[in-house]
């Protein structure tokens, strides 16, 4: 590290560590020539000021063939909370880079009355998680590509930072065919392995999927077949699912044109599920132990029948797809699901 550069990280640090005001560093952080550093009152007089002239720099150059820059703040946008989300790719890829960057930029941002910080650590970068969690970062979560973190800056008021996603979100498919069968399938892998229960199909719903999507791309996966989702009919509200989170699964009534009892062409997918058939749906009701001896199963599946005994013949909640604002084709639109006509 030339001397320029180190100057410059040490008084950074100096200020940092004495209460010293930060904001003239912003002329650093835009690449200006000269800067001045007011110092407030601390217990060891620091540097009371410092310039950066064009000799240092001619110097410098001379020094090293790649002249390192001035360690500044690290770039983001602010949001609407008082936070800032820190640019990922602004992010300096080295772990010793990125440890001054960061010291210095939580002494400006806790001066600047930044609240909490959002850190996306890119895999390419993941080196430099071992430095943020040195300096207070805590884990958020993780997706393939990427860790993100936080970091709250005050210290006299607790986090209010959301967590993590809380549910897991599934759906199964309650297919009904003209004859009034119930589509059902064995599991190949999974709990009901190997042990001769039926099940209707089911599935997770992916990220910025829709229900009726979900459902109908979950049923054309395990069995091949072409199912128009109608309504849901029931959905469960559990919080026994991975990882201590909870979990939302909704019944959706299905309709297969065509089919009847007799047709068993399925094409199965061979990773996930080893047979499936069409069925009476009250002697599923009674099969055992699953579900007719789990009451959270049996309220939910029984809830589907009618009063007339048709499957399906309930009230049930449809979908309405509705657009943010006029003319707002940047996004998929949002789905409503009411029983109401709207």
């Amino acid at each position: 590290m030339h001397r320029v550069h180190r100057l410059a990280v040490q008084t950074w640090r100096s200020c940092a560590r004495s209460g010293a005001s930060l904001r003239p560093w912003r002329a650093i952080a835009q690449g200006r020539s000269q800067f001045m550093l007011r110092v407030g009152a601390a217990s060891t007089a620091l540097l009371a000021s410092a310039t950066v002239n064009q000799k240092a720099r001619n110097l410098a150059q001379c020094e090293l063939e790649h002249t390192p820059k001035v360690v500044g703040i690290l770039p983001g946008t602010k949001d609407t909370f008082g936070g800032i989300i820190l640019d990922a790719e602004g992010l300096p890829s080295e772990p010793h880079l990125f440890e001054e960057a960061l010291e210095i930029s939580l002494a400006y941002w806790r001066q600047s009355g930044i609240r909490g910080v959002w850190l996306k650590v890119p895999i390419e970068k993941v080196r430099l998680i071992a430095v943020a969690v040195e300096n207070g970062f805590v884990f958020h979560h993780a997706e393939r590509g990427h860790c993100t973190l936080t970091h709250w800056l005050p210290k006299d008021i607790p986090s209010p930072l959301p967590p993590n996603a809380s549910h897991q979100v599934g759906v199964g498919a309650l297919v009904v065919n003209d004859e009034g069968k119930v589509l059902f399938v064995q599991e190949a892998v999974g709990p009901s392995a190997g042990r001769d229960m039926w099940k209707i199909p089911t599935g997770l719903v992916n990220a910025r999927e829709n229900l009726k999507d979900a459902v109908e791309r979950e049923l054309w996966e395990e069995t091949g077949l072409e199912g128009k989702f109608e309504k849901v009919i029931a959905f469960r509200h559990g919080h026994s699912a991975p990882w201590g989170k909870s979990d939302l699964f909704f019944i959706c009534l299905c309709r297969v044109a065509g089919a009847t009892g007799r047709d068993e062409s399925f094409k199965l997918q061979a990773s996930e599920i080893a047979k499936a058939k069409w069925g009476d749906f009250q002697e599923f009701l009674l099969q055992s132990p699953y579900p007719r001896d789990m009451p959270v199963w049996a309220a939910a599946y029984g809830s589907c029948v009618g009063e007339d005994g048709v499957v399906g013949n309930v009230p049930g909640i449809n979908p309405r797809l509705i657009r943010k604002g006029r003319g707002d084709s940047r996004h998929e639109p949002d789905c409503v699901y009411t029983a109401a006509k709207l």
